[in-house]
C-alpha cells in the first residue's frame, strides 16, 4: 500500500548556531527568545516528571483508592510548577534592551507563555504605545486568545483596531481581521453578527494571501462543501515512498486508506 508523504543579563549574549550548510549568526533578540523558550521547557519536562512520580508514590495511589480528593489535592500542592509568570517578567525587563522587532518578540513571548493578567495588560500597553508597525507583532497574533480575557472583549477590541489601523503588514493586519472575525462568531451570535464576522474573514482572507492563515479561513466552508459523508473526496496528489507520482484518483471505486504524517 502506498503512502502520502507529504533571567538575567547572560541571557542577552548573542550566539552561534551551526546550520546546514555553514553558521549564522542569531540576532541578540532571538537567541535570548531561544533561551527563555529552553527554560520553560525544562521546567515543564521537570514538572511532568514530579508529576508522574508523585502519582506512582503508594501515598498518592492510597489517597485514589480511598477517593480522598483533599488528600490528592494536598500532595500536588508539594510539587513545583514551573514559573512562568517570572519568567515573563524575566522577559518583559529584558525587552527593554531591544528596539523594534526584537522588543516586540520578547514581549510577544511574555504574553504568551506568561499566563497572566497583569502581564499581557502591560504587553499590551508597551505595543499600542509605540510597536504598532512592527512585523514581529504576528507571533503575538498569531496566539491572540491570549488578549481576549485580559483584555476584556472592548479591550481586545481597541487592540486590534488599532494594529489595523495603523500596522503596514497585510499578514498582520490579516490576524487582526481574523479575532475580531471570531468574536462575531459565536453560538448565540445573531444573524447580524454572523454577517459581520463574515465580512470580516473576508478581508482577513484576502490579506492573509498565500499565507496558512487563508487555509485556516477557508477550512470550515471546504469542510461543509467537500467533506461531509457521502460527497466524492477531493482529489489529492503526491508521491510513495518510492518517489512514484500518483493521485488519489486513481484509486476510485476502491476502498482507501489515508495516512497522513509529517515531522515538525
Amino acid at each position: 500500500m502506498r503512502l502520502i508523504t507529504t533571567c538575567t543579563a547572560a541571557l542577552l549574549l548573542p550566539v552561534l548556531l551551526a546550520a546546514q550548510g555553514g553558521s549564522k549568526q542569531q540576532s541578540p533578540a532571538d537567541a535570548l527568545h531561544a533561551k527563555f523558550s529552553a527554560e520553560l521547557s525544562k521546567q515543564n519536562s521537570a514538572y511532568r516528571a514530579a508529576s508522574t512520580k508523585l502519582r506512582q508514590s503508594d501515598a498518592y495511589k492510597q489517597a485514589v483508592a480511598a477517593k480522598d480528593r483533599a488528600k490528592m489535592t494536598e500532595l500536588r500542592s508539594t510539587l513545583e510548577r514551573p514559573d512562568t509568570k517570572g519568567l515573563a517578567q524575566k522577559a518583559m525587563d529584558a525587552a527593554g534592551q531591544f528596539e523594534g522587532d526584537g522588543a516586540v518578540k520578547i514581549l510577544s513571548w511574555a504574553a504568551i507563555n506568561g499566563r497572566d493578567t497583569d502581564i499581557v495588560k502591560a504587553v499590551a500597553a508597551q505595543l499600542q504605545g509605540k510597536h504598532m508597525k512592527s512585523a514581529a507583532l504576528v507571533d503575538l497574533l498569531e496566539n491572540g486568545r491570549v488578549l481576549s480575557r485580559p483584555l476584556g472583549a472592548e479591550g481586545a477590541d481597541a487592540f486590534l483596531s488599532q494594529v489595523i489601523a495603523e500596522s503596514p503588514h497585510d499578514v498582520v493586519k490579516a490576524w487582526a481581521f481574523y479575532w475580531k472575525s471570531i468574536a462575531f462568531s459565536g453560538r448565540d451570535a445573531s444573524d447580524d453578527q454572523l454577517a459581520k464576522g463574515a465580512v470580516l474573514a473576508a478581508q482577513a482572507e484576502k490579506l492573509a494571501g498565500s499565507h496558512w492563515l487563508g487555509d485556516k479561513i477557508r477550512g470550515p466552508k471546504f469542510k461543509a462543501e467537500k467533506l461531509q459523508i457521502g460527497l466524492v473526496a477531493p482529489n489529492i496528489a503526491g508521491e510513495d515512498i518510492d518517489g512514484v507520482k500518483f493521485q488519489l484518483e486513481d484509486y476510485r471505486g476502491k476502498v482507501v486508506v489515508l495516512d497522513f504524517w509529517g515531522f515538525w
